[in-house]
């Protein structure tokens, strides 16, 4: 398959991850009502753990196989810093979203702290490199930022959360702005998948 189609296709699963992402946060976080504290709503005859299934499965998995479909070219000249924080990265999109299929519901978020220092650490290690365009590289920063600040609010003490729509809060960060994110590097890979010769991969 030539890079460029590689790359279209894995720039197409992260966008597609993130517009699910945001999207079936809408539908979650109503379901689910504005507190911590579980609402009985449903949305099409499904319960919110449903909601909360999809939320944390399929769009992580998505997001996960574009970082996958994408590996060549965001390892092309990355630090060594830069390949572990993929491979955290990869761990704290597939593992909760595994867990979350498998209980059938939107699980604790455990593993947003892996996920955003894996961000982090590839942002950093890929500054220098030509794998990943500078805008990609502020976009992937700002996202592992965007999670550590999620997951430092989800440890507020509840009532505190609670008071101030916390809950909401934190989906707005950690599921809709995030969705977002993750189109933005997608639709960057594509454009410059657009703009590349078709080189078979060897």
């Amino acid at each position: 398959m030539p890079a460029s189609d590689s790359q279209r296709l894995g720039a197409a699963a992260i966008t597609a991850g993130g517009l699910l992402m945001a999207g079936l946060w809408l539908v979650f976080t109503n379901v689910h009502g504005p507190t911590s504290f579980n609402e009985n709503g449903v949305v099409l005859g499904r319960s919110m753990h449903f909601w909360g299934m999809l939320l944390g499965g399929p769009p992580n998995l998505l997001v996960a196989l574009g970082l996958l479909g994408l590996y060549r070219q965001l390892s092309e000249g990355a630090a060594r810093l830069a390949r572990i924080g993929y491979v955290l990265t990869l761990i704290g999109l597939v593992v909760p979203g595994v867990l979350d299929l498998v209980i059938g519901a939107l699980g604790a978020p455990f593993f947003v702290p892996v996920l955003a220092v894996g961000l982090l650490l590839m942002a950093w290690g890929s500054w220098r490199s030509p794998g990943l365009p500078r805008p990609g590289v502020y976009l992937v920063l700002a996202l592992g930022l965007l999670l550590a600040v999620a997951f430092a609010w989800a440890l507020a003490p509840m009532d505190v959360s609670d008071s101030v729509g916390g809950y909401r809060l934190y989906g707005l960060l950690a599921h809709f702005a995030a969705g977002f994110g993750w189109v933005g590097l997608g639709l960057i890979f594509w454009q410059r998948a657009r703009g590349q010769k078709a080189v078979p991969v060897a």
